[in-house]
């Protein structure tokens, strides 16, 4: 065998053996799913106002293509001006995975999730 073949052999093992333990960490996965009955929230806290449509559009990707089951993120901002409410309304809009809340709305989520 040539050095090309023996690379392609050992490219194709390492694929096979990433395949499966990719298999093994699926059915992992399922088997330690969270219950029905559990509402799974992600939370994102912005550390610049500016970064906040961006981190709209991001999160909103990652739920796209995540593997996980989670509901909803969360975006904890601070209070903001009316045009930036204007505009998360908006990003709110846009982007259905995820959800800006305060504070204040975080606490009252704790105490009631049917709210949210």
């Amino acid at each position: 065998m040539t050095f090309g073949e023996w690379l392609a052999a050992v490219v194709v093992l390492l694929l096979a053996l990433y395949g499966c333990a990719q298999l093994i960490r699926r059915l992992c996965l399922w088997a330690t799913r969270c219950p029905r009955s559990v509402a799974c929230y992600r939370l994102a806290v912005p550390r610049e106002r500016g970064a906040i449509e961006p981190l709209f559009r991001c999160l909103q990707a990652q739920a796209a293509w995540a593997d996980a089951r989670t509901e909803r993120t969360l975006v904890v901002l601070p209070t903001l001006g009316e045009e930036q409410q204007r505009m998360v309304v908006r990003l709110e809009e846009d982007n259905p995975a995820v959800t800006a809340v305060t504070a204040e709305e975080l606490a009252a989520l704790a105490v009631n999730i049917q709210e949210f």
